[in-house]
C-alpha cells in the first residue's frame, strides 16, 4: 500500500469517526437523561429555573451546545414571571471540560432575548442575584461520568454572555412600567475573580409612543458578582444624538412641544476609593455632563441663535436612604452661568432642594429663550441687561427659601423705538416669598417724533415732559400658593407700549390703532394653579384717537375708562366723538360662572346726533358689504386663514342688549328728535323695541326688526301720532300748500345691502288718519264745478284711508277726506323722487246721499311736487275714465 493512500484511508477513517461521533451525541442530547443532565447545569450556571424547547451539540470545531426557546424562571421573591427568554441561545463547551468528563461553558451568546428587572419594596433588585458568583472548586471535582450528577454547590461557571437585539422591560414589585429598552446588543463577560466586564448599547422606548430619534446609550464598566450584591463597580455612560421631543416622550408619554438635540456623557461608581470619596458601600458616585442645542418651539423654524446649555452635575447617591446629593451644579449658557449644589430624596416624603450661591445671567440669553419659544419676535430686538445674585428653593409645590437677584440698568432696543432704558431692580426672597418691586421701564421716543414736535414749541415742551413707563412688580408666597402679577402703564402716548409688544410678537392691537394718553393697571392673582389667573384692570383713555379696521375715520376719545375682572368687564364713555354724533354712557358684560347664553353686553349708550349720512361716509363707500369683515375681526378678535373673518360668522357672537338714544336722528329727510329705543342682538338677530321718537310735531313709536343672514332682512312695524303735515320731508313749495295733523299706522319690509338696493326692495302699507287737513293753492270743489283750475284754498275737517309702498312710490287707493258738506276722494301716486300723480274727486255731499254734479270731474296734480300740472278732467259715466 502507497504512502498516500495509507494517508487517506486513515483520513477517511478520522472523518468518519468523528461523523458517527457528531451523529451519536445529535441522538445522545435528545435523550431524557441528556436533556436533564443538560438543563440542571443550565440552572446550576444561572441560579434560577430553566426551561429549553430543543436542543443540539455540535463537537467540532469548537463543542457548543444549541438551545432554542430557551426561558430562565424568576426568583420567588421577584414574581412568577420569566427573568430572561431568548429565541436563541449558543453555549461554548471548554475541550478540557470535556476531556474531564465535566460540563464547563465558555460564552453564551443569547438571540433576541428579553430581560425583565424587577425592584421589589425593600428596593432590591433580581439582578443582584443574576451573575454568576466567583469561579471555585467544589466537592467531587475530576469525576468521570458520562452523566453525573448535579452538584448542591455551583461549579459549572459562565465565562461570557453576549446579546444581539435584546430587550430589557422594567417591573416595580407587579406594575410593568412603560419604559423599556429595545436593541440591546454587547456582552458581560468575566474578567477575573468575582469581576465582570459590561458592555451594552441600547435603544430606550416607551410604550404607547411614537418616537423618532432616541438615541443609542451606551454603558460600559465592571461590576463584581453577586455574592458582593455587585459591588464594587463603575459605569461610564454615553448618549448623544437625542431628540429633546422623545426625552419628554419617555419621560411623560407625551409631545411637550420643545424641539432639539441633546447628549449625555456620566461616570458612576459605587465601593471604588477616588480622591472624591472614601469608596463607601451603598453609595453611587457620580459625574454628569448633559449638553442640549438648538432648543425651540416645535411650530418655529431652527435659528442660529437658539438657546444651548451646557449642565455639569457631580455627586453621590445613598441607595439605601434613596437620597442623592450633588456637591456642584454648574449650569452654562453662551453668556451666563449658574453654580450651586442640590439634593434630591426618592423616599417619602420625596423632595429636593437646590442652592445656587452665584448667579450670572446675561438678559441676550434670556431672550434667546423667549425668542425660542414665542413667534413673531422682531429679529433686530435687543435686551442688553446683567443679572447677579443667589438663590435657594425646594420643594413641591415650589418653596422660596432665601436669596437675592439684582439687575443692573440696561437697554431695550426695538424696531421704530430709540433705545429705551430699563432702571436698575431688585429682587429678594426671604421666609417663603419671592418679592419684585421695583422694575421699570421708560420708553423713548419714536425716531423723527422731536423734530416733529419742533414745529409747535408747546407740545415740544409737552413732548419733553411727557412719560412713558411701565413698572413690574412680582410677588409669590409658596407657603400659602399664591402669587400675583401687576403692570402699572403710565403713557403719555401708548402707541409706543403697542411697538414694543409687536416687537415680542405679543400684538395687542391687531386691526386697530390707537394715539393718545393711556394709564392705569393691569393685575393677575393665582393661587396653587398658575395657569388659572384671577385678572382684574382699570385703564384710564384721554385725548385719543382710536382707528379701527373697516371705519373711514378714527373714533376721538376726549375720555373713557375701561374696566375688568373675572367676573364682569366693561366700561364707562364720557366723551367720544364717534359716527358724526358725541358719545356717552357705560357697557358692561359678565364673564363668571354665567353660560355663554348669558355672557351677553349690556349698554347704555347716549349721541347728541345721528346722521345717516354721516354713517356713510364712516362706512361708506355704498352698497359695500364688507365692512363688517373689516370691522368685527378688530372688535371681537376673530380671524381665519387670511386674517379676515365672515361678517356672519363674527356677528353670530355678538350678544348685547341695551338702550340706545340720541338728541336727533336723521335719516335722509327724515329728522327725528329725543329719539330711544331698547336693543338687542344675538344668533345674527337685532331687534329694535320700544323705539320712542318726536316726528313733525308729532309722535312715533314701534319695532324694527333684522336679520344678517347672507341676504339681510328688515321689518319696520311703527305707529305715528299727530304728525304735522306741513313738516313732512316734502320739498319747500309743496310743504307749504299743506297744514293738518296725521296719525296712522306703517309697515315696511326690505332686504339687501346698500341704499339702491333697499329702495328697490321696499314694500309694505298702512293706514292714516287726518285732522284738520288744509291744501292751499286749489280750491279742488270749485274748480271740480268750474270745469278749470281755480286758485284758492281746500279744507277738510278729517280723512281716512289706506296706502301701499313699493316700487319705490306711496300708492293712495281710496284716501277719503271730509269735509262739512261734501267728500272728496284723494286717489294717486307720489314718488321717493318727489315726483306724483294725484286726483281729487268731490264724491257728493255730505250725509244727504245727493250726487253732486261736480263729480263728473276732477282735480289732477301730476309731475314734480314742487311745481306740479293742474288740469280739471272728466269722468265717464261708464268706467270713470278721462275722455
Amino acid at each position: 500500500m502507497s504512502r498516500a493512500r495509507k494517508y487517506s484511508l486513515i483520513g477517511v477513517l478520522v472523518l468518519a469517526a468523528l461523523v458517527a461521533v457528531q451523529i451519536g451525541v445529535s441522538f445522545l442530547v435528545q435523550t431524557s437523561r441528556v436533556r436533564g443532565y443538560l438543563t440542571a447545569h443550565l440552572e446550576s450556571a444561572f441560579g434560577r429555573p430553566v426551561q429549553v424547547g430543543r436542543f443540539s451539540f455540535t463537537i467540532f470545531p469548537v463543542p457548543e451546545l444549541d438551545l432554542e426557546g430557551v426561558t430562565i424562571g424568576e426568583d420567588a421573591t421577584f414574581g412568577h414571571e420569566y427573568f430572561l427568554r431568548a429565541e436563541r441561545m449558543a453555549a461554548s463547551v471548554a475541550w478540557s471540560g470535556l476531556l474531564r468528563g465535566r460540563f464547563e461553558f465558555g460564552t453564551m451568546s443569547l438571540t433576541r432575548p428579553s430581560l425583565i428587572l424587577v425592584r421589589n419594596a425593600e428596593g432590591r433588585w433580581n439582578l443582584e442575584r443574576w451573575l454568576p458568583p466567583a469561579r471555585g472548586k467544589g466537592p467531587g471535582e475530576g469525576e468521570d461520568s458520562a452523566a453525573p450528577p448535579v452538584p448542591r454547590q455551583a461549579t459549572h461557571l459562565l465565562q461570557k454572555l453576549e446579546f444581539d437585539d435584546g430587550r430589557i422591560n422594567f417591573k416595580f414589585g407587579d406594575e410593568k412600567r412603560p419604559f423599556a429598552f429595545n436593541g440591546v446588543s454587547g456582552s458581560v463577560e468575566n474578567v477575573g475573580p468575582g469581576r465582570w466586564r459590561v458592555n451594552l448599547e441600547a435603544t430606550p422606548w416607551r410604550s404607547g409612543v411614537q418616537l423618532q430619534s432616541t438615541g443609542t446609550l451606551q454603558v460600559a464598566g465592571d461590576v463584581a458578582g453577586t455574592t458582593a450584591r455587585l459591588q464594587p463597580a463603575q459605569f461610564r455612560l454615553h448618549w448623544e444624538k437625542v431628540s429633546i421631543a422623545d426625552i419628554f416622550r419617555l419621560m411623560t408619554g407625551n409631545d411637550s412641544g420643545v424641539r432639539g438635540e441633546f447628549a449625555l456623557d456620566g461616570n458612576a461608581s459605587i465601593g471604588v476609593a477616588s480622591p472624591d470619596t472614601d469608596g463607601r458601600s451603598g453609595e453611587w458616585h457620580f459625574l454628569l455632563m448633559a449638553r442640549a442645542n438648538q432648543i425651540h418651539r416645535w411650530d418655529l423654524p431652527e435659528r442660529s441663535d437658539n438657546p444651548r446649555f451646557n449642565v455639569n452635575v457631580q455627586g453621590y447617591w445613598n441607595v439605601a436612604g434613596e437620597e442623592a446629593r450633588v456637591h456642584e451644579v454648574r449650569v452654562e449658557m453662551p453668556h451666563s452661568n449658574l453654580n450651586g449644589t442640590a439634593q434630591l430624596r426618592t423616599i417619602y416624603p420625596a423632595g429636593w432642594r437646590a442652592e445656587f450661591r452665584r448667579i450670572d445671567v446675561q438678559a441676550e440669553d434670556l431672550l434667546a429663550w423667549y425668542r425660542a419659544f414665542s413667534p413673531g419676535v422682531a429679529d433686530d430686538v435687543m435686551v442688553q441687561t446683567f443679572l447677579t445674585g443667589n438663590l435657594s428653593a425646594g420643594g413641591w409645590p415650589l418653596r422660596w427659601e432665601e436669596g437675592t437677584i439684582e439687575g443692573r440698568a440696561g437697554t431695550l432696543t426695538v424696531p421704530g423705538l430709540s433705545p429705551s432704558r430699563i432702571e436698575a431692580f431688585r429682587a429678594t426672597v426671604r421666609d417663603g416669598k419671592f418679592a419684585l418691586d421695583n422694575l421699570r421701564l421708560r420708553l423713548a421716543s419714536e425716531p423723527g417724533a422731536k423734530g416733529k414736535s419742533e414745529k409747535n414749541p408747546k407740545k415740544a415742551a409737552a413732548a419733553s415732559a411727557a412719560e412713558d413707563v411701565a413698572e413690574v412688580a412680582l410677588r409669590h408666597d409658596s407657603t400659602a400658593q399664591q402669587g400675583s402679577l401687576r403692570l402699572n402703564l403710565k403713557f403719555a402716548d401708548a402707541s409706543r407700549l403697542f411697538i414694543v409688544a409687536s416687537a415680542f410678537g405679543r400684538a395687542l392691537n391687531p386691526g386697530w390703532e390707537y394715539t393718545g394718553s393711556a394709564n392705569g393697571v393691569a393685575a393677575w392673582n393665582w393661587g396653587s394653579n398658575i395657569r388659572e389667573p384671577r385678572r382684574s384692570g382699570s385703564i384710564e383713555l384721554s385725548k385719543a384717537e382710536l382707528q379701527v379696521a373697516g371705519l373711514n375715520q378714527p373714533l376721538k376719545i376726549d375720555q373713557a375708562r375701561l374696566d375688568w375682572n373675572d367676573e364682569r368687564r366693561g366700561g364707562t364713555i364720557g366723551k367720544v366723538d364717534a359716527f358724526g354724533a358725541s358719545w356717552s354712557g357705560s357697557f358692561s358684560q359678565m364673564t363668571g360662572e354665567v353660560s355663554n347664553e348669558d355672557r351677553k353686553w349690556l349698554f347704555q349708550l347716549h349721541a347728541d346726533h345721528l346722521d345717516a349720512t354721516q354713517l356713510d361716509r364712516w362706512f361708506g363707500p355704498r352698497a359695500r358689504p364688507n365692512w363688517l369683515q373689516r370691522l368685527l375681526p378688530s372688535l371681537l378678535g376673530g380671524n381665519d386663514n387670511n386674517g379676515v373673518a365672515h361678517a356672519s360668522e363674527l356677528l353670530r357672537r355678538v350678544s348685547a342688549e341695551g338702550e340706545i338714544s340720541a338728541d336727533t336722528l336723521a335719516v335722509e329727510k327724515i329728522k327725528l328728535t329725543q329719539a330711544r329705543a331698547t336693543l338687542a342682538m344675538r344668533d345674527l338677530r337685532l331687534q329694535l323695541r320700544n323705539i320712542d321718537a318726536q316726528w313733525a310735531g308729532g309722535k312715533i313709536h314701534g319695532a324694527l326688526r333684522a336679520q344678517f343672514t347672507p341676504s339681510p332682512r328688515y321689518e319696520l312695524d311703527t305707529d305715528v301720532d299727530r304728525v304735522n303735515l306741513a313738516q313732512l320731508p316734502w320739498p319747500a313749495r309743496w310743504a307749504e300748500r299743506w297744514s293738518g295733523v296725521a296719525s296712522g299706522r306703517l309697515q315696511l319690509t326690505t332686504g339687501g345691502v346698500g341704499r339702491e338696493e333697499l329702495l328697490r326692495q321696499l314694500n309694505g302699507g298702512g293706514s292714516v288718519k287726518l285732522s284738520k287737513v288744509e291744501l292751499r293753492g286749489w280750491d279742488v270743489e270749485a274748480s271740480a264745478e268750474a270745469g278749470v283750475p281755480r286758485t284758492g284754498q281746500s279744507r277738510w275737517t278729517g280723512g281716512d284711508g289706506e296706502f301701499e309702498v313699493g316700487e319705490r312710490r306711496v300708492q293712495f287707493r281710496d284716501l277719503q277726506l271730509h269735509a262739512l258738506h261734501s267728500n272728496t276722494h284723494l286717489a294717486g301716486r307720489i314718488g321717493f323722487d318727489m315726483t306724483g300723480d294725484l286726483t281729487f274727486s268731490p264724491a257728493g255731499s255730505a250725509g244727504r246721499g245727493e250726487k253732486s254734479t261736480a263729480s263728473a270731474r276732477e282735480l289732477r296734480l301730476s309731475g314734480p311736487l314742487e311745481s306740479p300740472t293742474v288740469v280739471v278732467q272728466s269722468l265717464s259715466a261708464a268706467g270713470g275714465k278721462p275722455r
